[in-house]
């Protein structure tokens, strides 16, 4: 920017807010935040100061440091404070005041109150102008609010809010993408920077504003995330911010920060460094809680961020220092355990290696952290290495046992290449912890040579002497002459430690040993103890068993050793080769010696004054003979060698002596597991634990520290303490052990038992199995089990007499109750219910329910082989059940469904095993309970039940059968799912056939029971699942005895909801009864309506005859009510009835997608498929004969049906009248029925059975419907059945003459006839169509309007079919036809009108498609018969017109048309009749050729001028006559594009001189406005389409045009729309003209002064008009300068002073259109325009001036390029 425009700039902002002239005072004051700028403008300061300083009162109560503002920007004195006028000083006051009250309004922009305070500010000190940076910051975060688009609408908006840019006075809020760009600009960036550290000091900062900030920074780097530079430049200001954030003691503001640098550290990983100085500033203003997880996340992502060499460095001291005063170790360990913790392995690995440099006192803790944190492996390497390192300086080095033992646990080949890599062995690094840790390693043959005291003890560490150690270490040494075995475990792993740092200090072990040990007994069983010491490094083993070689030396001869053995036995289970190798020698040393009486320490080897039963010498030396011989070194199980079959028992007693003595865990573990392995059954030693085992839950938690002191795994202590519980055990004490076991805190020893006991359970007697389930079931009742007792139960291997014994040591009522078959079902005690309703009893009953359930669930799962006992005992715990829930209200549902389970499976094993008879079964407790119970999946359960036993042995349940369907019926078979459903079908299926098997004598009776239950329910049962159910039904009660009573059941509620007008749901019966027969063969459909109308038929022979109606009481199919209606309730119920049928067996659309066939397709497939036998087609043949005979006796007999009405009482009143209609209706139902059940039939067997009905039957009702059902019939019959069609018509043409008397039959017998020939026609024989013509042209002689309309259809129907062969009969059909036409012409109210119509144009547009030439001297009445055949749809009429079109000769056509408008159409008062003459005549003129439109021109136009005289003579509206107008305009205007110039012209010529002269006008009334305007109409359509073509005819219009213009101007005629149409004609001349025919001068010169002149007196309605033309005209001749001139010379001519302001007004407008159109070209002609201009814009007229000013002027600017001004000057 240049130093001129920076001047300019500075001095713009400076007067941003100063406003000299009054409009831009206006605007400034007008800007606002609250009221649009018209309200703002009229409101003074008062006003606003007021409103500000209320709602500022609302800010302080909210937030109490708005009161400063009080006394500044909002006192008194603020009214009058002008900001223009003001020092810097006092400016700089003003903005920084300002600015302190935005900062703390921020947070509050959501409150009104903080608006209406805000707009103080901006309507007195202008904000949004001179404060705009720290108004648009304050509020950036509500961006998409409407109170920051009302900021964004009055703000000048400062260069680095470009962005926001496109959302000023926008409806649109700026969106997050619109943010990102704001912020991706650095400048800006550092702007709201600077910004949010003022927030940040100032103490302002708010959770959303946070919020927000985030948000834009994390988007930033996003939106950056591939342009590393970018990411690079944001380092700076990103640290920065965060830093300022973290340094706030606002909690949201340091998460906020956390979040910062977590998101840009993963998009740009930063250098360690800075994550080490970010995590030191996060640290050390870490104060609050809520942040110390943020914080630690943060970190630990920070580290995880750090790449290459160093990055899990141990961290400095000082940031060590500071991180352990903020997080403790339970802290980090509380942490970890949570399970959203974000991978932090790096941090948490520089903070171990950190505590291991500078915190010794928490690497104890380290294990815990270790456990809950997943580490990589090189991670744990340098771990793992620092500590080794540590373990040479670390004094006290026991702090690093558990860690290593952890190490070792997750890895030990990674501990060992550690060791490896620092030149360190296995072994000596054991020594150096003076601990065992690795499991095993076999380079230990000269440990004891290689050891160096450097190595093990650090190179740095100096060694003592030895006596210096002793002195250290004297209060340790042991001058008791008892047995290191057993010695408490504190004392010996002291001494163990003290002597393996001995050894690692290079002192020899015989100098320890002597030095501290004084008795050679204690040396012994010390060095024994390590041998078999888990704790103890192998090299120290080893060590120990070269002392102990030594040491028997020492042993006096007589001495018998053989008491070490049991101790190196278990040396043997050693996983050190080298270790086992010296045991086998040190045995055979051992071996060696004489074995004698005298036993070594015998009596205390185990513990003072406790004497081990020991072999006899001589066994002993042949046992120990023959191990050594079958020992092999690399054997590591020995089992097998412990105890050899010769004197087993003395040996397996032996062995459990010192399994049970041997005080230490480990070798004891040894021992069990020899004698496990070895016996299956422990019958023989398992007494000798009876003390052990019995007091082991009591002292368990002491082995379980002897254990951990020792090293030795609890869990294979206890599982060979468990593994005692042998098969077949008999022993009380040791299922008292396993019981205790199972009931006992102690979840991993119950495990262990409960698995033990299912492994044995099948050896073990009844009577403890019993003991053990009792305890199990009691212990997952009563208690929370420490294992899992349930698993345990079912995964026993329990029997049915198992179940039977414990179901009954857990029943309440006695096993009389239910296995006495004599007795009844229990009734429900009130003493038993009062006694369940006390809180202890009640108590009692919900364990006792917990146990069945439990039980019952072991049960279910299991499915054994089952007993009838055990089905009876399931009954008994059923009664259980149903008492606790009847008398205790106990929620024993789900119990129940488990019941009825394991009955299903009960009953299901017993019919695999072959039993069919239940004796002690009782049905009755299986009705009570589906009673009783309130859940649908019980009592479906029970059912299934109760369909199990019913097939297994159908007497059990027969007697207790009709509760249960009664009970299905009222409540199973309305529950809506699968599974109810299933049950229900299940249970009818197995039921039904017994209980009819069982009562074969009165088998209808029940048949009738069974669907009077179920059919009852039947509108409960859901609608989807009905078919199914009750097919399942009838099916199972035998088809063809339950059909037909079926559907008479159905019948009556589909009567009972016809009659309540739910036709919805009548409908759905009908569908619902089609898809129940679909279920059956024809044959069971036809047997069941036949059995529906021998009930109907009974039950109307019942009304009448009072024996039989007695008789049928006691039938169960009328026992409900159906006897006792009234005739007219009866009547009802019949017709009902028959249409119910008649509607079932209908054949409908819906029917031809049925899955199995509807019926008539049945019918179909049993009469015609060959491959049915003939006995069944035979068989339906008969059965439809017997429905067929029946149906026709109903209607034969239809008048007698019911008894006369004064012969029974009826309840209603029923009139005579009443009952006739009702007989009426019955008889068209039948008939109905009767044409239903006939289209049932093959084409064949239907023509077969009823023509000979037809010819035969004297009744005519039954005449009319067989015609109307031949009709139907044929409808959907093939061309094949064409031959018997033709028998069908040599009938009906026999039968036509003889039913003269009769109209209906003739009427239905000629429209069936119409029907075969439409349909068959084709192939017929023309001899028989011609006879159909010979018959039915004279019925249109017939007086009756039916016989007519039926015999035209037919004439239709055969010129169809013959074409020109039926020419002969042309004069007597289109004659009679006509006349017909006209004499119902006129007859309006005749109800037969719209038919008669309708065949009459059906016939004529047959006769145009087949005989057009013929037809041709008749055309004129077809075009009358079209037009006023007013009850026929227009659409109809047109098709008959477009086929007049397609097949006629268009030039007649075209001379019929001018005939029929003159002589009919033109007279009418019928619209739809003009519409249609006009579509015809559209239709003509688009079809007709050029050749033929030509030579048919004059009588077009001739037609044409009447059609424009119309509208003089028309009785319509003007509007409906105007879009006559535009409809014949179209026409015309197809017509002319048809013709040539030559043609056209002088009939062109003609029009014009009919308009303007009156030449030629047929309509001598019409007025020359009329023909004008006609005419200009026509005329201004024909340029639309035309165009340019056309200009040069104005040359016929010129003149006469002209003089019409002036007699505007006079006045001499006065019609604005006339007017209007002529200005639109010229307009479009002007426009289209392309031959510069109105740049001549003459035309110019006539056609310019008298438009122009129009200025005169022109209408303001049209003036818009006019001014177009103007304009037009001027465009025309933009090149001619001449014509220029004079136009500009009368149109200023228009806007002199002395003219009208409308004058000078449509003077300027056309002068300012011209100049915007040919501006440049008028311009040398603006001097003399400029007085004129001047003039005007002191013109009195305002409207004149401001057309002038905002108009006129500003269009010339535009083409001068500059101002006006200087003109006027």
């Amino acid at each position: 920017m240049s130093s001129l425009s920076e001047q300019l700039a500075k001095v713009a902002s400076n007067n941003a807010t100063v406003a000299l002239d009054r409009k831009r005072r206006q605007k400034l004051h007008s800007a606002s935040l609250i009221y649009n700028p018209k309200t703002a403008a009229t409101q003074d300061y008062d006003l606003i100061f007021d409103n500000a300083v209320k709602a500022l009162d609302e800010l302080i109560q909210i937030d109490p440091k708005f009161e400063v503002f009080k006394r500044s920007l909002f006192s008194e004195t603020s009214v009058s404070i002008d900001r223009n006028v003001q020092t810097k000083d006092e400016i700089k006051a003003l903005d920084n005041a300002i600015n302190g009250y935005l900062l703390l309004a921020s947070s509050k922009w959501h409150l009104t109150p903080t608006i209406q305070a805000t707009e103080w500010l901006v309507r007195r000190f202008q904000i949004h102008i001179c404060n705009t940076e720290m108004l648009l910051l304050s509020t950036i975060n509500y961006y998409q609010t409407p109170v920051f688009k009302r900021i964004l609408n009055i703000v000048k908006l400062p260069p680095l809010f470009n962005p926001l840019s496109n959302f000023v006075r926008s409806e649109k809020a700026p969106s997050n993408l619109t943010m990102i760009k704001l912020f991706n600009d650095m400048d800006f960036l550092k702007l709201f920077a600077n910004y949010l550290n003022k927030c940040i000091k100032q103490k302002v900062t708010y959770t959303n504003q946070l919020l927000f900030t985030t948000c834009c920074f994390i988007n930033l780097i996003a939106f950056n995330s591939t342009n590393d530079e970018k990411l690079n430049q944001l380092v700076p200001i990103l640290l920065e911010i965060s830093a300022k954030l973290l340094g706030s003691n606002s909690v949201d503001c340091q998460i906020a920060a956390h979040t910062i640098l977590v998101v840009f550290a993963t998009a740009l990983p930063l250098q360690k460094q800075i994550i080490l100085a970010a995590t030191e500033t996060m640290l050390s203003n870490l104060q609050d809680e809520k942040a110390k997880r943020s914080a630690l996340v943060t970190i630990c992502k920070l580290f995880q961020t750090l790449r290459g060499h160093g990055n899990v460095d141990q961290l400095t001291n000082k940031l060590f220092q500071i991180f352990d005063s903020k997080f403790d170790l339970e802290y980090l360990i509380n942490f970890l355990t949570k399970k959203d913790v974000p991978p932090c392995d790096k941090f948490f690995t520089a903070y171990m290696r950190a505590i291991a440099r500078y915190d010794h006192s928490k690497l104890a803790s380290l294990v815990k952290l270790l456990k809950n944190i997943k580490l990589e492996k090189y991670e744990v390497r340098l771990i793992i290495t620092d500590l080794i390192h540590l373990s040479e300086i670390l004094e006290d080095k026991t702090q690093l046992t558990e860690l290593f033992e952890y190490f070792v646990s997750v890895n030990e080949k990674l501990v060992l290449n550690c060791l490896k890599s620092l030149n360190l062995t296995a072994e000596l690094f054991e020594i150096r912890l003076t601990t065992s840790l690795f499991s095993n390693n076999e380079e230990t043959e000269d440990i004891i040579k290689d050891i160096e005291s450097q190595k093990v003890i650090g190179l740095t560490t100096s060694v003592p002497t030895f006596k210096e150690f002793l002195d250290k270490n004297a209060e340790f040494i042991n001058t008791k002459n008892t047995s290191m075995l057993a010695e408490s475990d504190e004392t010996f792993n002291k001494l163990l430690s003290l002597f393996i740092e001995a050894v690692g200090k290079n002192y020899t072990s015989n100098a320890f040993l002597n030095a501290f040990l004084t008795t050679l007994e204690t040396r012994i069983t010390f060095l024994l103890r390590i041998v078999i010491s888990p704790a103890a490094p192998i090299a120290l083993r080893l060590i120990a068993l070269s002392d102990i070689s030594k040491g028997l030396n020492n042993i006096d001869k007589d001495s018998n050793v053989f008491t070490m053995v049991p101790c190196l036995l278990c040396a043997l289970s050693d996983v050190s080769k080298n270790v086992r190798t010296n045991v086998r020698a040190l045995l055979s040393q051992i071996a060696n010696r004489p074995f004698t009486k005298h036993y070594f320490l015998n009596n205390k080897i185990y513990g003072d004054n406790l004497t081990i039963p020991m072999l006899s010498p001589k066994d002993g030396e042949s046992w120990l003979t023959r191990f050594l011989n079958e020992y092999m070194v690399e054997n590591y199980d020995i089992s097998h060698l412990v105890i050899p079959k010769k004197d087993q028992d003395i040996f397996l007693l032996f062995w459990a002596n010192q399994a049970l003595n041997i005080p230490l865990p480990y070798p004891k573990t040894i021992l069990l597991s020899y004698l496990n392995k070895y016996s299956s059954s422990a019958a023989i030693y398992s007494t000798l634990f009876e003390d052990f085992i019995s007091n082991y839950i009591s002292t368990r938690s002491q082995w379980e520290m002897k254990c951990k002191a020792n090293k030795t795994s609890f869990v294979e202590f206890e599982t060979e303490l468990v593994y005692l519980i042998s098969p077949k055990e008999k022993n009380q004490f040791i299922i008292d052990f396993a019981l205790s076991a199972l009931n006992s805190e102690y979840e991993s020893l119950a495990t262990l038992v409960s698995a033990r006991i299912i492994n044995i359970f099948n050896t073990l007697k009844t009577s403890l199995q019993l003991q053990i389930l009792q305890n199990i079931i009691d212990a997952s009742a009563e208690s929370d089990a420490n294992y899992d007792s349930v698993a345990t139960l079912q995964s026993l291997p329990l029997s049915a007499d198992l179940f039977v014994a414990i179901l009954s040591q857990n029943k309440i009522n006695a096993d009389s109750a239910v296995t006495d078959i004599s007795k009844r079902r229990r009734r429900r005690s009130s003493t038993s219910k009062a006694a369940l309703q006390k809180e202890e009893i009640s108590q009692i009953a919900e364990i006792h329910l917990r146990k069945l359930t439990i039980i019952l669930e072991t049960l279910d799962k299991l499915k054994m082989k089952s007993t009838e006992s055990l089905l009876s005992t399931l009954f008994s715990v059923l009664s259980d059940l149903e008492t606790l829930d009847q008398d205790g209200g106990l929620p024993v549902l789900y119990a129940q469904e488990t019941l009825t389970s394991c009955m299903l499976n009960t009953i299901e094993s017993l019919k695999e095993t072959g039993c069919v008879s239940l004796r002690t079964i009782r049905a009755d407790i299986l009705v009570s309970a589906i009673r009783n119970s309130p859940s649908p999946q019980v009592q479906n359960k029970l059912l299934l039940v109760v369909g199990a036993l019913a097939s297994l042995n159908s007497e059990t349940v027969l007697h207790s059968v009709m509760p249960i369907f009664t009970f299905m019926g009222a409540h199973s078979i309305r529950q809506d799912d699968e599974f109810t459903t299933q049950v229900v079908e299940r249970t009818i299926m197995t039921v039904v056939p017994a209980l009819l098997e069982n009562n074969t004598a009165n088998k209808q009776d029940e048949i009738e029971f069974l669907l009077m239950s179920f059919t009852t329910a039947f509108q409960h049962v859901p609608k989807h699942r009905r078919v199914k159910l009750y097919s399942t039904l009838a099916k199972a009660l035998g088809s063809y005895q339950s059909i037909g009573p079926f559907l008479f059941l159905v019948t009556q509620q589909y009567s009972s909801l016809i009659e309540s007008f739910k036709l919805g749901e009548a409908r759905t019966i009908i569908d619902f009864v089609k898809s129940f027969l679909n279920n059956f063969d024809v044959l069971e459909q036809l047997t069941g309506l036949q059995v529906y109308l021998n009930l109907v038929k009974t039950l109307l022979s019942a009304s009448k005859n009072a024996d039989e109606k007695e008789a049928l009481t006691s039938h169960a199919i009328f026992t409900n009510g159906v006897l006792n209606l009234t005739t007219s309730e009866l009547s009802i119920l019949v017709q009902h009835s028959f249409d119910f049928i008649g509607k079932v067996i209908e054949e409908g659309d819906s029917d031809h997608y049925t899955l199995n066939g509807s019926f008539k397709l049945r019918v179909y497939s049993a009469l015609l498929d060959e491959r049915n036998e003939e006995s069944f087609s035979n068989a339906v043949k008969e059965k439809f004969g017997v429905v067929l005979e029946t149906i026709l006796t109903f209607i034969n007999e239809a008048g007698s049906l019911f008894k006369s009405s004064g012969s029974q009482s009826d309840e209603g009143t029923s009139t005579p009248e009443r009952a006739s209609e009702n007989k009426k209706e019955i008889k068209d139902i039948l008939f109905t029925l009767l044409g239903n059940v006939l289209n049932m039939l093959p084409i064949d067997d239907f023509i077969t059975a009823v023509l000979p009905l037809l010819t035969k039957s004297g009744n005519e009702d039954i005449k009319y419907h067989l015609g109307l059902v031949i009709g139907s019939k044929f409808e959907l019959e093939s061309l094949e059945s064409s031959s018997i069609a033709g028998e069908v018509i040599s009938v009906l043409l026999e039968r036509i003459p003889a039913e003269k008397n009769s109209v209906n039959v003739i009427q239905v017998l000629l429209n069936t006839l119409a029907a075969l020939i439409t349909k068959f026609g084709s192939r017929l024989e023309s001899s028989l169509l011609t006879s159909v013509l010979s018959l039915v042209t004279g019925e249109l002689k017939s007086d009756q309007i039916e016989v007519a309309i039926s015999s035209l259809t037919v004439i239709t129907s055969c010129i169809q079919i013959l074409g020109v062969k039926s020419i002969a009969f042309y004069p007597k059909i289109v004659g009679p036809a006509v006349n017909i036409f006209k004499r119902f012409e006129e007859d309006k109210e005749h109800f037969l009108r719209k038919q008669l119509q309708l065949s009459i144009l059906l016939l004529f547009a047959a006769m145009i498609k087949s005989i057009p030439t013929f037809l041709l001297s008749n055309i004129s009445d077809v075009f009358h018969v079209i037009f006023f055949a007013d009850e026929i749809e227009a659409a109809t009429r047109l098709s008959v017109i477009s086929l007049v079109v397609e097949y006629i000769n268009l030039k007649e056509v075209l001379k019929v048309l001018n005939k029929c408008w003159v002589s009919s159409i033109s007279l009418t008062t019928d619209s739809i009749a003009v519409s249609l003459f006009l579509s015809a005549l559209e239709s003509t003129v688009e079809e007709i050729d050029k050749k033929s439109a030509t030579s048919q021109s004059p009588i077009f136009f001739k037609l044409l001028l009447s059609l424009f005289e119309y509208r003089s003579i028309s009785k319509f509206d003007n509007n409906t006559v105007s879009r006559i107008e535009a409809s014949v305009h179209q026409i015309a205007n197809m017509y002319v594009l048809k013709m040539n110039d030559k043609v056209f012209r002088p009939l062109f010529v003609i029009l014009i001189n009919w308009a303007f002269d009156g030449e030629d006008v047929t309509n001598k009334e019409i007025s020359e406005i009329e023909r004008l305007t006609a005419f200009f109409k026509f005329f201004n359509k024909l340029q639309e389409n035309l165009k340019g073509i056309i200009t040069s005819y104005f040359t016929y219009l010129l003149e006469p045009t002209n003089g019409l213009l002036k007699r505007f101007i006079s006045k001499d005629i006065v019609d604005i729309n006339l007017r209007r149409l002529v200005l639109k004609s010229l307009t479009s001349a002007f426009k289209y003209d392309r031959n510069e025919y109105w740049k001549s001068t003459s035309r110019f010169e006539l056609i310019s002064i008298t438009l122009v002149d129009q200025l005169s007196n022109i209408e303001d309605v049209i003036g818009k008009y006019l001014v177009k033309a103007i304009g037009s005209l001027a465009a025309n001749n933009n090149g001619v300068e001449e014509h220029n001139q004079i136009m500009n010379k009368l149109l200023i001519s228009h806007m002199k002073a002395t003219c009208s302001s409308s004058e000078k007004l449509w003077a300027v407008r056309s002068i300012k259109l011209v100049y915007s159109k040919v501006g440049e070209s008028w311009l040398i002609l603006l001097p003399q325009l400029v007085p004129i201009i001047a003039e005007l814009l002191e013109d009195d007229d305002e409207e004149v001036e401001q057309e002038v000013r905002t108009g006129l002027v500003k269009v010339v600017e535009n083409v001068l390029g500059e101002p006006f001004d200087r003109y006027l000057d």
